[in-house]
């Protein structure tokens, strides 16, 4: 009989060596080599499938996908118009963001639309799971719950139940008694993972599997999770700010890379329809230092608030504080205009944030950003009623993004007179009084600013 063989298996990205490593020789992490036994495949153990012949695919009857919502319409449009019977969505997110909190609404909504739902926790008591309960005000009596890690137990009250949707809390937390290994290994979490998901295809049974994140942001466990899946959500806020987003990272049955805004209240996760005026609603115009953007968050076009301070450097080398916007985006953004605009600017402090704690990663903030950092260093207002988007070239120019219809049309929506764009979309457009098309920062900065409030000096002159 074959004997097992030992493995080390990282639990961050899943690579596998004969020997342990203090840190991964492919993502570079440390302290995440997990010992696992490999058991060899015995002779009694191999068998062949029956082959099945090829089918046209033409003559393939088509099959209806019926959907059932979750309670909300915010997130039954992320996921493509709701849950699908048969399907697995894995939510992944930061500890302490609101995964469980809004999955405990989830299932209220469903349990009270559709039928039965079974909620499974191996992180939580009953006692725990009450008492968040009773603060979301959740008393649905088709709602059930169950403290298990057990995955076969997890599988067989889910059977006994009947149930239209299984929540399992989480994934990580999950155990299989036949596999040599600690819980939340990668050996645990495929095995789990896999049982799960064939339980899900062979009863028609939607799942919703709760996924945790290692520091670098990315699902725990082995890459296999994620392709193993119908669906991935990643649930993402900062847990110092009210405002919380949950995007489609993977859809097999819907759109990817949709977006869902929520706010979280004392009693829960309330979702945020319009969220530009959301996040503009405590801005004021005349601020110093503050320009609108209009950003892409997945495929949703979002008005943010994007605010500057330029201040005067205290210590020798001048600090680029940011946390919303990248940091590199940031240094490349404050590089040009200084060498563009303002000769003084690379011997002060800036500090950028975007206003509600969103963060952004693409390149439509560029000319929104430029344009808050040189109000405030003129200490000139930008003038009422405008917002822009559009990418900051090394050379100075104004550079086309995705999607700048829907940017316009939002901007325009929310109530903007004015709205700054690349100049080389305006080619490709009728043309209109709302869009000013600019090709370069300094004309960007000359159109955006209030001239009449524009302060000179010796120091820092603006450059034509």
């Amino acid at each position: 009989m074959p004997r097992p063989v030992t493995r080390y298996v990282c639990s961050s990205c899943g690579f596998q060596a004969p020997k342990w490593y203090g840190r991964c020789p492919r993502c570079g992490e440390w302290n995440t080599m997990a010992e696992e036994l490999v058991r060899p495949a015995g002779p009694g153990r191999i068998h062949m499938s029956k082959p099945v012949a090829p089918v046209v695919l033409s003559r393939v009857p088509r099959e209806d996908v019926t959907r059932f919502s979750s309670g909300m319409k915010e997130l039954d449009r992320v996921l493509g118009g709701g849950f699908v019977p048969g399907s697995v969505t894995l939510l992944a997110g930061e500890p302490g963001i609101g995964k469980s909190t809004l999955l405990l609404s989830v299932a209220e909504g469903v349990s009270k639309g559709r039928g039965k739902v079974l909620y499974t926790s191996g992180e939580e008591s009953q006692g725990q799971v009450k008492m968040r309960a009773d603060r979301l005000g959740v008393g649905s009596e088709n709602l059930y719950f169950a403290g298990l890690q057990d995955v076969d137990a997890i599988l067989e009250q889910s059977s006994e139940l009947n149930p239209i949707l299984l929540i399992v809390d989480s994934v990580q937390t999950c155990e299989d008694l036949s596999v040599d290994s600690l819980p939340g290994g990668p050996t645990q979490v495929r095995a789990c993972a896999i049982k799960v998901q064939q339980y899900a295809k062979d009863r028609n049974l939607a799942v919703v599997m709760v996924g945790h994140t290692v520091k670098a942001g990315g699902i725990a466990g082995p890459r296999l999770l994620e392709h193993l899946v119908d669906t991935v959500l990643y649930f993402e806020g900062d847990q110092n700010h009210l405002y919380r987003i949950v995007k489609a990272q993977k859809n097999r049955f819907g759109p990817t890379n949709e977006v869902s805004v929520f706010q979280m209240e004392e009693n829960g996760l309330q979702e945020v329809a319009n969220p530009s005026e959301l996040f503009l609603s405590e801005r004021s115009s005349s601020n110093v230092g503050s320009c609108v953007g209009v950003c892409l968050k997945g495929n949703q076009a979002i008005c943010l608030e994007v605010q500057a301070l330029v201040a005067t450097c205290v210590y020798g080398a001048p600090r680029r504080v940011t946390s919303e916007i990248e940091h590199g985006r940031v240094a490349l953004i404050l590089a040009v205009l200084s060498k563009r605009l303002a000769s003084g600017l690379d011997n002060r402090d800036a500090f950028l944030k975007v206003a509600g704690g969103i963060r952004i990663d693409e390149p439509g903030i560029d000319l929104s950003a430029g344009i808050a950092v040189m109000s405030s260093f003129h200490e000139a207002p930008v003038k009422p009623g405008l917002a822009c988007f559009g990418e900051i070239g090394l050379s100075g120019e104004i550079r086309m993004v995705a999607r700048m219809e829907d940017r316009v049309k939002e901007a325009l929506r929310v109530g903007f007179d004015q709205v700054l764009v690349p100049a080389g979309f305006l080619k490709r457009q009728k043309a209109c009084s709302n869009m000013t098309g600019v090709s370069s920062v300094e004309e960007a900065v000359r159109n955006a600013l209030s001239s009449q409030q524009t302060r000179y000096n010796s120091e820092s002159p603006m450059r034509s």
